[in-house]
């Protein structure tokens, strides 16, 4: 048995001998006599922002004789060269939370030498943005809200609820800092600000309802509009008329007029609307033309399963104060209780703050799902303000809300910002947990991400 064994071994040797020579293939081949490691000369390592997978990579046998590297990614498809002496390179577009296959070869005149191929995902959140919009120190450090209204003159303002402007460590903040109702954030040119302090009180929001700077009653923001040199800020007037955090009710909506460039406040006016406190007009607004179209949220059903419609209003875009006409199905009304709801959102509840914007010359209301902490942000379509909305998009689902204490709620189109045929979008993240917002800041911070245009609209 063994002078049979090993002459078994001596003709299989032999074959593989009779198989290389034989065939025409001229690419570099393994020792025989070399022990078959399936050893790779090249140690890949990756990171990721946003859409954007960033590669680095060493040669672990720099003796290797090669005449570039062969890059390939699997999704989307795509293959670049990259010169000999890099060892970094980059990819774009990449799908989120998807498996990506990544090949990196040694190739010498048109053959491979050596290869490696690893999985890669991206969560694609740009944490790059978020440090700038909601850096450590110098502005505001944490909140939610996040409604963004572009300025005239390059700037944008965003809206923010609950936040904090105290000075972050380490990812925590000093358990003595102060929370405002609301804030503001002006970004200009990749530096931003914070505006707080009304009236000249270091402890005040940035708005403070008249006659009440006890906070007894606050202001959480909607949306807002631009005209000429005036800036319009819906801002919705609330209590706490129940117990713990979700004991807080809405009792109507404020416009606050500021002057531009100066952001001053120019006049503080309640909205005509006066029905039902379930109706929350200037959740979203548009400038479309000679209107000004006012969204409203409403609640039919508020619970784990709930049950939501929009309405619309318009104003002349001169004067949003006055002459209010409601959508009615077919035309305008100024009749508030001829306002029926827009046909085309059934299939997802519209969040208590959603966004209503022009891209492509189509309308575009996109809104994360009201259903708690399910995590899932759509868009629609529409030919007009009003609708019928269509072409429902899964464009993003939030994974927070898979760590325990925390949600994701209310997520935002920023379309003034864009990249490479993408917008910029934003969520909201809280924890259950208070003390959390203290020892660790990202538990309530808002995400960033972009999302393709052509997602949106096709």
């Amino acid at each position: 048995m063994k002078y049979n064994y090993k002459h078994m071994i001596l003709l299989s040797f032999l074959l593989c001998l009779l198989v290389s020579c034989s065939d025409k293939d001229d690419s570099i081949r393994k020792n025989p006599f070399e022990p078959d490691s399936g050893h790779t000369y090249i140690k890949i390592a990756t990171t990721f922002n946003a859409d954007t997978l960033y590669l680095s990579w060493e040669l672990t046998h720099p003796e290797v004789s090669f005449d570039n590297y062969r890059i390939e990614l699997s999704k989307p498809a795509t293959v670049k060269t990259v010169e000999k002496g890099e060892t970094t390179s980059y990819f774009t577009r990449v799908p989120y939370n998807e498996p990506v296959s990544v090949t990196l070869s040694l190739v010498k005149g048109s053959e491979v030498v050596n290869a490696n191929t690893i999985q890669a995902k991206i969560d694609g959140l740009d944490k790059v943005i978020a440090g700038i919009i909601i850096p450590d120190q110098g502005s505001v450090t944490a909140g939610d809200g996040m409604y963004s209204i572009p300025l005239p003159d390059g700037r944008s303002i965003f809206l923010m609820g609950d936040s904090y402007i105290g000075t972050v460590t380490n990812g925590q903040r000093p358990t003595s800092d102060r929370m405002y109702r609301n804030t503001y954030i002006v970004y200009d040119n990749g530096k931003v600000s914070a505006i707080y302090g009304y009236g000249g009180n270091k402890n005040a929001s940035a708005a403070v309802p008249p006659g009440y700077s006890d906070e007894q009653k606050w202001y959480w923001p909607g949306h807002g509009f631009v005209n000429g040199d005036k800036l319009y800020i819906f801002q919705t007037l609330m209590y706490q008329g129940g117990e713990g955090m979700w004991g807080f009710m809405y009792e109507t909506t404020h416009i606050l007029e500021y002057n531009l460039p100066g952001l001053e406040l120019n006049k503080v006016t309640p909205i005509p609307f006066k029905g039902s406190t379930d109706v929350h007009y200037g959740m979203a607004a548009l400038k479309d033309d000679n209107y000004n179209y006012i969204y409203a949220q409403v609640d039919v059903r508020n619970d784990m399963d709930p049950i939501t419609e929009v309405l619309v209003a318009r104003t002349a875009v001169g004067n949003p104060y006055d002459n209010w006409q409601y959508y009615n199905g077919s035309g305008w009304s100024a009749n508030s209780s001829d306002a029926v709801k827009l046909e085309g959102l059934s299939s997802v509840p519209v969040s208590s703050q959603f966004n209503v914007f022009k891209l492509r010359g189509k309308y575009v209301l996109l809104t994360q799902k009201k259903t708690f902490n399910s995590g899932e942000i759509y868009t629609f379509i529409a030919d007009s303000p009003t609708g019928p909305w269509r072409n429902k998009q899964l464009i993003f689902k939030t994974y927070e809300q898979n760590t325990p204490h925390l949600l994701t709620y209310n997520a935002m189109a920023h379309p003034q910002f864009e990249k490479d045929g993408m917008i910029l979008v934003s969520y909201n993240v809280n924890t259950e947990v208070f003390a959390e917002q203290f020892s660790d800041v990202s538990t309530y911070r808002p995400r960033f991400f972009w999302v393709d245009i052509d997602k949106i609209m096709n």
